[in-house]
């Protein structure tokens, strides 16, 4: 009889992949439409979807009743703060960091940037972004 080995599978963040995916999309274009990437993915992450889960957390406590309504819509305050709002900044930040680097990296330099570049890239920009964030 042979045994299966049990071997977690290592999930990665999903608004890490945005920060990547976003990042080599960026690669594809000149200096300014890797500028343009950033921003607007800056704006969406940092802006836009902050405001949609905060638009919907206020209907949601809007329509809470009772003695405990006050102390459940802080908790989901909390929650959407840290688990949603917080993260999505931080992807934010991060996706217009790496895509700035990719913009001077492309002024200064013509050359193409390859997987390995724009992977280093995002790397150092999601590290940074965590330092500014916390």
């Amino acid at each position: 009889m042979s045994r299966h080995h049990y071997r977690r599978r290592r999930r990665r963040n999903s608004l890490s992949s945005a920060v990547d995916d976003t990042a080599h999309i960026a690669a594809s274009f000149g200096p300014v439409g890797a500028l343009w990437t950033g921003a607007i993915g800056f704006a969406v992450f940092y802006a836009a979807l902050p405001a949609c889960m905060m638009s919907w957390t206020a209907d949601r406590k809007a329509t809470m009743k009772g003695p405990a309504a006050a102390a459940f819509a802080n908790l989901l305050d909390q929650v959407m703060w840290h688990r949603f709002i917080s993260p999505c900044q931080w992807a934010g930040v991060a996706i217009l960091l790496v895509c700035s680097a990719i913009a001077i990296w492309k002024l200064l330099d013509q050359a193409e940037l390859d997987d390995e570049d724009v992977t280093f890239l995002s790397f150092i920009s999601k590290g940074i972004s965590r330092l500014i964030g916390h």
